[in-house]
């Protein structure tokens, strides 16, 4: 999905961009739930909030799980090389791996 990574491949390599949206928008989700837990204390709020994080979790994982194990098979062979950064929107995290 390219909302959360995006996979391009060549000849000799395929770079997988990691980006940090979906972390971001997860943490928002999370701050705001605190913030009506803690604050306002709006059950209804919080009923509405907490499924469509949970959604928006399982959502995320299933879209991305099939590139973490193309990842985690290239690392524990030695093929791929990581940079960038897991928070950074400038320099986000960067998987290369050699074919």
């Amino acid at each position: 999905m390219k909302f959360f990574y995006e996979r391009s491949e060549s000849a000799t390599e395929v770079n997988i961009v990691i980006k940090p949206h979906s972390l971001y928008i997860m943490l928002a989700m999370l701050l705001v739930w605190l913030v009506n837990d803690v604050v306002l204390q709006s059950a209804p709020m919080a009923q509405v909030l907490m499924p469509v994080f949970i959604v928006f979790m399982v959502l995320r994982f299933f879209s991305i799980i099939k590139v973490h194990r193309e990842i985690l098979v290239a690392l524990k062979q030695g093929k791929a090389k990581t940079s960038g950064s897991k928070f950074s929107l400038k320099n986000p995290l960067t998987y290369t791996i050699q074919k």
